[in-house]
């Protein structure tokens, strides 16, 4: 007898999804139709978004995303954006834009622009074109030629700037938890946070996963980074640095952190780390990455290098780890990544 395709109307589980025939095993591809660029924020249903903003206790807001020129440094072409300001009106220039006027030079108005913004340079969203499976390719089977910056571009943050990313939070405060559980856990080394650690802090905060939540992983890791010394935050960011580059805690490198995310049925997942997935993998000839689990064949959207540390303060103060959590990508056509401007709202 034939087994029945999968569908929204019963969310398959991850086993179910490593079962099918029909698409590239352990992916969601068609699961909300041919034509989906949305992945699992398709989670966030109207329904949804309007139980998690009646939730709102105090009102007080949580901005999530650092400034743009910071931390800088991660990937050697990812330059720091400069900034330009510039005054107009100045007689001598002829109504034309000028940086060298003074501020009583008698100009009209000011305007800016930025040089370099790598939109993955700061806080950032991977949108669903960052990681291209190698055998598989792009979410939903979008064909290369379909993604670009022009129009009908397809995969782009624009497709989440135009409905916004907007539910139920949960701050999954690692760190804290596992050491009020009396559990080993250093936010600078490269610590695999495995389902039993995830389950464990959950159980501690009194918080249960709801389907289309948008989960933010704690580990210590950004606050641990700027707490230290400008020779440490170098050596963290660039490449060459054994001793201490390129390590950040994260989900564990197995294929049961992909499980964990999608049989709890998440719309996305954030971190304050480097990468969500902890950085290296134990093992140095691991080929299996988690992002080409999550993007191209989940299709799940992965924040990164978020501040989540004054977050974290207010959930531990009143024990309340839930809140509104509102984001809205840049608009830009077929964009690869996003800063966040994301706020938590409790």
């Amino acid at each position: 007898m034939e087994e029945p395709a999968l569908s929204v109307d019963r969310l398959p589980t991850y086993k179910e999804l490593l079962a099918r025939t029909d698409a590239p095993r352990g992916s969601s591809w068609g699961l909300w139709g041919p034509e989906d660029q949305l992945g699992t924020l398709n989670l966030l249903t109207d329904e949804r978004t309007a139980r998690a903003a009646a939730g709102v206790r105090t009102g007080s807001v949580y901005p999530l995303g650092l400034p743009l020129h910071e931390p800088g440094g991660a990937i050697v072409w990812r330059t720091k954006p400069t900034h330009h300001i510039l005054h107009v009106g100045h007689e001598a220039h002829d109504m034309r834009p000028t940086e060298a006027d003074e501020p009583d030079s008698g100009f009209v108005d000011r305007d800016d622009y930025l040089d370099g913004l790598y939109l993955q340079g700061s806080s950032q969203w991977d949108g669903l074109t960052h990681i291209r499976h190698p055998e598989h390719g792009n979410y939903n089977g979008v064909p290369d030629a379909d993604i670009h910056g022009g129009e009908g571009s397809r995969l782009g943050v624009d497709q989440w700037a135009k409905r916004g990313i907007v539910g139920r939070g949960i701050l999954i405060d690692v760190q804290a938890a596992l050491a009020a559980l009396g559990r080993p856990f250093d936010p600078s080394s490269n610590y695999g946070i495995t389902a039993r650690d995830l389950d464990d802090t959950l159980e501690y905060q009194g918080v249960e996963v709801e389907t289309g939540d948008i989960l933010l992983l704690r580990t210590g890791w950004m606050g641990n980074f700027y707490a230290r010394d400008d020779a440490y935050r170098e050596a963290v960011l660039g490449f060459g640095h054994d001793d201490v580059s390129q390590h950040a805690p994260g989900l564990a490198v197995d294929r049961s952190s992909v499980e964990w995310l999608w049989d709890h049925h998440v719309a996305a997942v954030a971190s304050d780390t480097i990468g969500v997935e902890q950085s290296p993998a134990p093992d140095p000839a691991q080929t299996f990455s988690l992002h080409q689990q999550w993007l191209p064949l989940i299709g799940m959207p992965l924040g990164e290098y978020w501040w989540l540390d004054d977050l974290g303060s207010a959930c531990a103060a009143d024990r309340q780890y839930t809140f509104l959590f509102v984001s809205v990508p840049l608009n830009v056509r077929g964009g690869v990544g996003s800063p966040p401007q994301a706020v938590a709202i409790r």
